[in-house]
C-alpha cells in the first residue's frame, strides 16, 4: 500500500511538471524578446535598437501611446535645449548692460530647466513602455 501511494505521488508530480511552462521557455523569452536600456541605447536579444527602431517593437495600444508621448516630450526637450544654446550665443554677441545680461541668463536657465524637465518626462514614458512590453513578452505568450 505504501509503495502504491508513493507511485501515485510520483506520477502526479510528473504530470504536474509536464503541464507547467518549462523554465527554459521563460529564459528563452527573457533573452530574446525583452528590451534592455543602456542610457540612450537599446538591446533586444543580440540586436541593437535605436529610439526610432523601438516604434516597431511596441505592438499594444498602451505601449504605442507611451512611445509617442516619449517622442513628443523628447522633441520639446530638444527644442528647449536648442533655444537655450541659441540664447547663449546671441547673448555673447549682443552688447547689453547688467539688466540685459540678467535677462539673458534667466532666459537661458528657464529654457535649460524646461529641457531637463521634458527629457525626464520622456525617459519616464519610455521606461514605462519598455517595462510593459517586457511584461507582455514574458507573460502573455502561452
Amino acid at each position: 500500500m505504501k509503495s502504491f501511494s508513493i507511485l501515485i505521488l510520483i506520477l502526479a508530480f510528473v504530470n504536474l511538471k509536464s503541464d507547467s511552462q518549462s523554465n527554459d521557455s521563460l529564459i528563452n523569452a527573457y533573452n530574446t524578446k525583452t528590451i534592455y536600456r543602456f542610457g540612450t541605447r537599446f538591446m533586444k536579444g543580440n540586436d541593437k535598437l535605436t529610439f526610432h527602431d523601438l516604434k516597431a517593437q511596441f505592438n499594444s495600444p498602451i505601449t504605442m501611446n507611451l512611445y509617442y508621448k516619449s517622442k513628443n516630450r523628447s522633441t520639446i526637450s530638444k527644442v528647449c535645449n536648442l533655444a537655450s544654446l541659441t540664447l547663449v550665443i546671441v547673448s555673447a554677441f549682443t552688447p547689453t548692460n547688467t539688466a540685459g545680461n540678467i535677462k539673458f541668463i534667466a532666459g537661458t536657465s528657464i529654457l535649460g530647466l524646461g529641457g531637463l524637465y521634458y527629457h525626464d518626462l520622456s525617459s519616464k514614458f519610455l521606461d514605462k513602455a519598455i517595462w510593459i512590453h517586457n511584461k507582455e513578452a514574458l507573460f502573455n505568450n502561452h
